[in-house]
């Protein structure tokens, strides 16, 4: 059984209204870190999409459905992240956009100096700060590899993370430009894996002219005609977003649903859709 496409209004603005995780029967997490690994990324997909569910008992039902444990979650001024463990493995995920104060946070364009070089988006950077010495403290009890992830504004904030303090690999869905050219090169090292939906509107921002906002990683890009591909070209991208939409889809597009720009951007549709190209 697999994660149904929903391209409804509901399905954007409020992910936590579902109870249902992990519909596909997954082959076990990889520890492969070094190159992308699609099942790596349909379950880190997977947690960025439970990590918006508001409700402990929820995440907990669901994760020890599937052999996986929540062990720590942090929670200060909006900011929102947790540490999912398994016997041989860590997740650190990122909350991403949920309530009206964090879309406020992804306009605050204003660039700040990052300790690690260049600069990065105000906004990002003053969420991490409000969590980061907690979660970097429990990172130091971790004696397994530890994957990063998150979606939107918790993929941001991840991309922070991982130039800060680099983990075994970062996955990242829907993720908005976070910092200029200069930070992205403080994560050239780093095993990272951006994961775009095709016309992902939230990919697109803030705009590469304005104060030089660069995309950080290895882009893994969801095509019209359901492949993924790496690092594409811009032409290549400008092309196929010109073009139709994949043709499954899923649910009937009603005229009063989002258009495709942002129903791309939706947790669902990323989990929907990854789970096709295994």
């Amino acid at each position: 059984m697999a994660t149904n496409f929903n391209n409804s209004w509901q399905a954007l603005f409020t992910p936590d209204e579902t109870t249902k995780y992990f519909s596909g029967k997954y082959p076990k997490m990889q520890l492969e870190f070094n190159k992308y690994n699609n099942i790596n990324a349909v379950w880190l997909a997977e947690l960025s999409r439970l990590i918006y569910q508001k409700k402990p008992s929820v995440r907990y039902k669901a994760l020890n459905s599937v052999n996986l444990q929540e062990t720590r979650f942090f929670n200060n001024s909006n900011t929102q992240c947790n540490v999912v463990e398994a016997e041989n493995f860590a997740v650190l995920v990122f909350r991403g956009s949920h309530e009206i104060q964090d879309w406020l946070s992804n306009l605050g364009t204003v660039l700040s100096k990052w300790p690690q070089g260049g600069m990065v988006h105000w906004g990002f950077k003053e969420a991490l700060e409000k969590v980061w010495d907690e979660v970097a403290n429990y990172l130091d009890t971790l004696q397994v590899p530890v994957f990063y992830t998150g979606h939107s504004l918790g993929a941001a904030l991840a991309t922070l993370a991982a130039s800060r303090r680099p983990p075994s690999a970062i996955y990242t869905f829907g993720s908005p430009r976070v910092g200029d050219s200069y930070f992205t090169k403080s994560l050239v090292d780093v095993n990272m894996y951006r994961v775009v939906n095709h016309r992902d509107a939230i990919t697109f921002i803030p705009p590469d002219g304005l104060f030089d906002f660069s995309h950080a990683g290895e882009l893994h890009y969801i095509t019209s005609d359901n492949k993924i591909l790496v690092n594409p070209s811009k032409e290549f991208i400008t092309k196929d977003r010109d073009g139709s939409a994949p043709k499954d889809i899923g649910d009937y597009r009603r005229w009063f649903d989002p258009p495709e720009h942002f129903s791309d951007h939706t947790p669902i549709n990323y989990v929907a859709r990854l789970e096709r190209l295994l």
